[in-house]
C-alpha cells in the first residue's frame, strides 16, 4: 500500500506532497551515504590532508599506493581469509543446527519438546560477558585456544535463530505435511522438498543476522584467537584503534575494506530479506 494514492496524485496538493517526499528521501540518502563517501575518498589522501584542521572533500593528489602499503603492512588478505572462513563455517553449522532443531520442535513435536524449547530460550537470558570465562575454560580443556574452530563451535548454536525458524515453520499450513505423509514421504524428505524451498527468505534473514553478529564481534575472537595470524579484519581494526598507532591513510583503507563485506551481503540478500521480514509473522 502506497503512502499517496493515485487519486491523490491528480490534485495539486497531492503532487506537492509527492515531490516533497522524494526531495526528503533524496536528502536523507545523501546524509546517510556522505560519511561512507568521505571515508572512501580519505583512502586516497595523504596523512597531512587527513590530519589537517581544514578538511578537504577531494584529495589534492590521489595516492593509490595507500592500499598497497596497508595491505602489505597489516597482511589484510590473511585477515580477510580468516574472516570468510570463520563466518562461512559458523553460518553453515549454525543454520543447519537451527533448521533441524526447529523442524523437530515444530513439526515432529517430540516428548518434552516444550521443555527443550524453554531451555533454548533460557540461554538467551545470559549475557555474553557472563559466559566468557566458562567458554574459555571449556575451549582450553578441549585444546582449541588459538584454533579457528574454537570461535566456530562457540557460534554454532544460537537460540534466537532456532526460535525464528520454529516460528516460521509453525506458520506453514499443516495440510502440506499431512499430504506429504500420505504420499509416503519421510520427515527428512518433507524437510528437504517442502520446508526448505519455502524457507529461503527466513534462511537469508538468519544468515545475514548471523553474519553481522559474528563479523562485528571482537571480544570472543580476541579471547579465543590470541595469535595475529588467526585474526579477523575486525580484530585487526580493534587492536590498531586501541593499542596501535596506524597512519591515518592506512586506517581509512582498513575501514573501507571492513565495510565492503557487509555491503556485499546486504545487496545479495536484499530481496529475500524483505520477503523474510514480511512473511515471518503471517499465518499460512
Amino acid at each position: 500500500m502506497s503512502v499517496i494514492q493515485d487519486i491523490e496524485l491528480k490534485s495539486k496538493k497531492g503532487k506537492r506532497l509527492y515531490i516533497g517526499i522524494y526531495i526528503l528521501l533524496a536528502v536523507m540518502v545523501i546524509v546517510q551515504f556522505f560519511p561512507m563517501l568521505w571515508m572512501f575518498l580519505g583512502t586516497f589522501k595523504t596523512d597531512p590532508e587527513l590530519t589537517s584542521t581544514i578538511p578537504t572533500m577531494l584529495p589534492e593528489s590521489w595516492k593509490f599506493s595507500n592500499y598497497v602499503e596497508a595491505f602489505e603492512k597489516y597482511d589484510i588478505w590473511k585477515n580477510l581469509w580468516n574472516t570468510v572462513y570463520i563466518i562461512v563455517m559458523s553460518i553453515l553449522i549454525q543454520v543447519t543446527n537451527s533448521i533441524f532443531s526447529a523442524y523437530a520442535l515444530s513439526v515432529m513435536k517430540p516428548k518434552f519438546g516444550n521443555i527443550v524449547q524453554m531451555v533454548f530460550l533460557a540461554t538467551m537470558m545470559f549475557s555474553g560477558t557472563a559466559l566468557m570465562f566458562p567458554l574459555y575454560i571449556q575451549m582450553t580443556q578441549m585444546g582449541l585456544i588459538g584454533s579457528k574452530w574454537a570461535l566456530i563451535l562457540s557460534s554454532s548454536v544460537w537460540a534466537y535463530s532456532i526460535t525464528w525458524f520454529k516460528s516460521f515453520f509453525d506458520n506453514i499450513p499443516r495440510d502440506l505435511f499431512e499430504a506429504a505423509k500420505i504420499d509416503g514421504a519421510s520427515d527428512l524428505q518433507i524437510l528437504g522438498r517442502i520446508v526448505l524451498p519455502l524457507s529461503k527468505p527466513i534462511i537469508s534473514v538468519m544468515c545475514v543476522n548471523s553474519f553481522m553478529a559474528i563479523y562485528n564481534d571482537t571480544v570472543y575472537p580476541l579471547m579465543l584467537l590470541p595469535e595475529q595470524k588467526d585474526w579477523t579484519i575486525m580484530i585487526r581494526l580493534f587492536v590498531l584503534n586501541t593499542t596501535g598507532t596506524p597512519r591515518p591513510s592506512h586506517m581509512y583503507v582498513l575501514l573501507v575494506v571492513a565495510t565492503i563485506p557487509s555491503l556485499i551481503i546486504y545487496m545479495m540478500a536484499q530481496k529475500n530479506l524483505v520477503e523474510g521480514v514480511s512473511t515471518s509473522g503471517i499465518k499460512g
